[in-house]
């Protein structure tokens, strides 16, 4: 079919004025939806997106420190030194260097393990993690028992605690799941700075005394420069960045 060109001129506007107008609804859209997303990023009982870190290990892949401080703010990252009496994470020692190069304030943290006993894992860890490069005080991972007993495990890791505490001057933060903390820690540790992680919106809910110093809200977050997904995490409204420093 051929139109005159009356019409034509009449289909060109009427298209230009419904074009402009879906466009302007779908640009608004977008906007709408980046802007509940960045909220959803913030959970509940947390201070604000400000203060948050991360907690890096080599499962993350070979970071590019660079691009993390072009794009992002951190707080604070917590990097795996140790795990049991004589793994060392291949990527710590480039981690700590590279993160600490690019203003980042950082902390070593030990996976504990009840394959090896509590001396020879701070003796790890003391090895090969210098207080004097350290800007947080240093964190102990508490996920499993290993097939012993959760009195074995405290046992042990109160030995571990004083090793630390007697070398590096501070007790160190314990890292557990919402789960590992209430069960296999027993709730029994909160004189300590507590690390947990429980992914969702809602925050740690501890057994026993004391609370979270920071949350561990998701291990999917995403960073540029990091090739893997991240664990991301949050202050407590009642602490800041200065509770956890290693004081020199």
């Amino acid at each position: 079919m051929h139109l005159c060109k009356p019409h034509i001129l009449l289909l060109l506007i009427i298209t230009f004025t419904i074009g402009f107008t879906c466009c302007n609804n779908i640009s608004n859209s977008g906007v709408e939806h980046e802007t509940l997303k960045t909220r959803s990023e913030t959970p509940n009982g947390s201070n604000n997106e400000d203060n948050f870190g991360i907690d890096i290990s080599h499962h993350n892949g070979v970071i590019n420190w660079g691009k993390v401080a072009e794009t992002t703010s951190l707080l604070f990252v917590y990097i795996k030194a140790t795990e049991g009496s004589n793994y060392i994470d291949p990527l710590y020692h480039n981690n700590l260097r590279d993160a600490k190069e690019k203003g980042f304030k950082v902390g070593s943290y030990h996976f504990f393990r009840m394959t090896s006993s509590a001396h020879d894992q701070f003796d790890n860890f003391k090895k090969n993690v210098d207080s004097t490069k350290q800007d947080l005080i240093p964190m102990v991972d508490v996920e499993t028992n290993d097939n012993f007993s959760n009195k074995e495990l405290r046992d042990s890791l109160n030995v571990f605690i004083g090793l630390i505490k007697r070398h590096y001057g501070q007790a160190p933060m314990i890292y557990a799941t919402n789960k590992s903390y209430n069960q296999i820690c027993g709730g029994l540790y909160g004189a300590y700075h507590l690390y947990i992680g429980r992914y969702g919106k809602n925050p740690p809910s501890l057994k026993g005394k004391g609370q979270y110093t920071i949350w561990q809200y998701t291990e999917s977050a995403r960073i540029d420069g990091i090739p893997k997904p991240v664990d991301k995490a949050v202050f407590n409204k009642e602490y800041t960045i200065n509770d956890i420093l290693l004081r020199k």
